[in-house]
């Protein structure tokens, strides 16, 4: 632990001195996390060969570039072919894994449908459906997740498969016959990657412990807003998971949930993903 420590404080000294950024990105301008969360940089070392990530999703387009990576693409859904309904989301999703991890392999999983209410259990076996075909990280931006027996004895099977789940918002405690309510602490599975965005200086929302990690800015499409939607951020993380594990495949989930944590930087109460330094290290363990 010692030497970790001491590795990780020296190649995040040496990531620190060798760019320098601003702040806050321009307001007018496209938002770059490939360039602002050291992507490009993280490149040098890993672009994601031999690793696969997994989006559980809706939506997903089946004639895209982006689905020239994809693999073992499937329905949880009954009675629903993946790609059926018209292209949105899942592909959005999909196309940022893809950008930030280029030769990563992506499993689309179709997890939701408008015939159906609710998404948890679709996404249960999702997770379980990722972790049999070997992804390294499984995405999620459907919304928030509840705690339930079954969605943690999911994330048992994912994690002694090698498979973290990253989702977007805090979940919740559901409880008999009410609505979920937050979890209070130590409450829900710690396993998991939470993720969010920060875009602005006058971003609406205040960092949430339950988080582990912030993209920043959390867009690569210029249409929408700048504020605009959590979404982004599950398969941006993939992807640098992706790229970790590509560089160290000999990386467990707790290694790498604990790397993208503590080299991660910590701007105005956020802590904000540093791809560059996470698979820097990530290389150096596995003697790269």
């Amino acid at each position: 632990m010692k030497y970790l420590s001491a590795l990780i404080a020296i190649l995040l000294l040496v990531t620190a001195s060798g760019c320098s950024r601003k702040k806050y990105p321009p307001r007018d301008t496209r938002s770059d996390i490939i360039r602002y969360s050291g992507i490009d940089r993280a490149w040098a070392l890993s672009e994601g060969k031999g690793a696969t990530v997994a989006v559980v999703d809706w939506q997903f387009d089946m004639h895209s570039e982006t689905a020239g990576m994809f693999v073992h693409a499937s329905s949880v859904v009954p009675d629903e072919t993946i790609g059926a309904m018209k292209p949105w989301h899942g592909g959005w999703m999909a196309d940022l894994v893809h950008q930030v991890a280029p030769k990563t392999a992506i499993i689309p999983i179709n997890a939701r449908s408008l015939k159906h209410r609710g998404y948890q259990d679709f996404l249960i076996q999702g997770i379980k459906y990722a972790a049999d075909h070997g992804a390294a990280a499984v995405s999620s931006s459907m919304g928030p997740v509840r705690q339930t027996p079954e969605l943690q004895a999911a994330i048992d099977y994912a994690e002694q498969r090698g498979t973290i789940f990253v989702d977007v918002h805090p979940e919740g405690i559901a409880e008999a016959g009410q609505k979920a309510r937050p979890c209070a602490a130590g409450e829900c599975d710690a396993r998991i990657v939470h993720t969010g965005i920060v875009s602005a200086p006058a971003h609406p929302l205040k960092p949430e412990a339950a988080r582990d990690v912030y993209t920043w800015p959390y867009d690569l499409d210029s249409n929408f807003q700048d504020g605009w939607g959590f979404s982004n951020a599950p398969p941006v993380v993939a992807g640098v998971i992706a790229l970790m594990k590509s560089a160290n495949p000999s990386l467990a989930p707790q290694q790498i949930r604990d790397l993208i944590a503590r080299t991660g930087s910590e701007r105005d109460g956020f802590k904000v993903l540093d791809a560059q330094a996470a698979v820097k290290v990530a290389a150096a363990l596995g003697g790269h």
